[in-house]
């Protein structure tokens, strides 16, 4: 009997957990698993901000997805997609062609630039490892090209948006920058951090109390906010912004956009219908007229009891990627029950560099403080084991021993 064809795409957050979830099944049926991933690894998004700045390493961040999945059970393909067709239930990488009978689609989310003139040209962005080790290795090259100069002037890095990933990358490069400044014997305070946000407070995702706690423990560490500021151009050394009618141009030696996100660009060239690259999923999970294809992860957008779509975070990745495989495993049981995603609140954390956070917890309490950033190291753990049980969090706890 030929063996059904399960395809996961994307060992991300989403993409890990539905395949080893997969793996470590009962499944009465003849299958055959394929993760198709990018890279041989598995990387945590939600560390990328320390990766920038420099304090994590790439292998602080990575797991060997070798390490991790067991490929007797698991064919591991090192690839790039290039296309997904739904209809002749294909995919197509840069290696070669994979058909599927089920299709579990993990692909992350992508920059949206909102089409403002220069960003794709000239910011640098943490979306990926990739650049966030490509931001990380441009912030060096400034500062010692900069010790190289008078320093008579000062440098200024604009942190483009003041959500979630703006305000914890500011913190991290807030306690980072003065170890490399020492390093180079540059005096810290030549160094200017400035963020644009749109709205009129900075972490709209979190109440007004805790966007205020958030900016002014970032002022106390010199870093200057321009809010309700729109972002008209940018270009190789300045950027031009609009705020209360008034158009400006400022100075700018770095430029990092975190304040766009959109799904991923081959779910549209799928001919599946979106919203900015997501996938409005049916109730469990799968794609609207492709009852083989589930959609999960930061592609698939999924709408809370008031009709409001759920913001992409790790948590909430995870949670889709175990419901679309309980779906999956009822379908493949011959059953016709679903079970419909409901996202379960677990509290959220943002971490201000490594000694504060501010964060709420599942029933809704506003924390902060330095307690709270020991709990995001907790949370850390708590995602990993989420993931790949104790496993994963031994493997991270042996790496990172000495620091956490």
């Amino acid at each position: 009997m030929t063996p059904l064809k399960i395809v996961v795409l994307g060992a991300g957050y989403a993409g890990l957990t539905a395949i080893l979830k997969l793996q470590h099944a009962k499944i009465e049926q003849s299958i055959e698993l394929t993760l198709i991933n990018k890279h041989q690894y598995h990387y945590q998004t939600s560390w990328l901000h320390r990766n920038a700045a420099g304090s994590h390493s790439v292998n602080d961040t990575i797991f060997d997805l070798k390490d991790i999945l067991d490929l007797q059970k698991v064919n591991l393909i090192e690839a790039s997609v290039t296309d997904i067709d739904p209809k002749q239930q294909i995919i197509k990488t840069d290696s070669g062609a994979y058909p599927y009978d089920y299709l579990i689609i993990g692909l992350g989310s992508e920059i949206d630039s909102f089409q403002i003139p220069g960003l794709k040209e000239h910011a640098y962005s943490i979306t990926t490892l990739t650049r966030a080790m490509r931001l990380h290795q441009r912030i060096l090259t400034i500062l010692d090209e900069y010790r190289q100069t008078s320093m008579s002037r000062d440098l200024q890095f604009v942190i483009g948006g003041g959500g979630f990933t703006g305000v914890v990358l500011l913190g991290e490069l807030t306690e980072q920058l003065p170890i490399l400044c020492a390093e180079r014997g540059i005096d810290y305070r030549k160094i200017k951090l400035l963020s644009i946000e749109y709205e009129s407070t900075v972490l709209p995702e979190f109440d007004l109390e805790l966007g205020e706690y958030a900016m002014q423990q970032l002022e106390n560490r010199r870093v200057e906010f321009k809010l309700g500021t729109k972002i008209k151009s940018l270009n190789s050394n300045s950027i031009k912004i609009e705020r209360s009618g008034i158009v400006e141009d400022l100075p700018v030696d770095l430029f990092v956009w975190t304040a766009g996100v959109r799904g991923n660009h081959l779910i549209e060239q799928a001919k599946i219908p979106t919203m900015l690259g997501r996938v409005e999923v049916e109730q469990d999970l799968t794609v609207p007229g492709y009852p083989s294809i589930y959609v999960i992860g930061d592609v698939a957008l999924v709408k809370d009891p008031k009709g409001r779509a759920y913001l992409p975070n790790a948590d909430i990745a995870i949670q889709k990627a175990k419901t679309a495989v309980d779906n999956l495993l009822l379908k493949l049981s011959g059953s016709d029950e679903i079970i419909p995603f409901e996202f379960k609140n677990k509290g959220t954390i943002a971490s201000i560099g490594a000694k504060d956070a501010i964060g709420v917890t599942a029933n809704g309490r506003r924390i902060f403080g330095r307690p709270v950033a020991y709990l995001k190291k907790l949370s850390d753990y708590q995602f990993l084991y989420e993931i790949g049980g104790w496993k994963l969090v031994r493997m991270q706890m042996k790496k990172r021993s000495s620091i956490d």
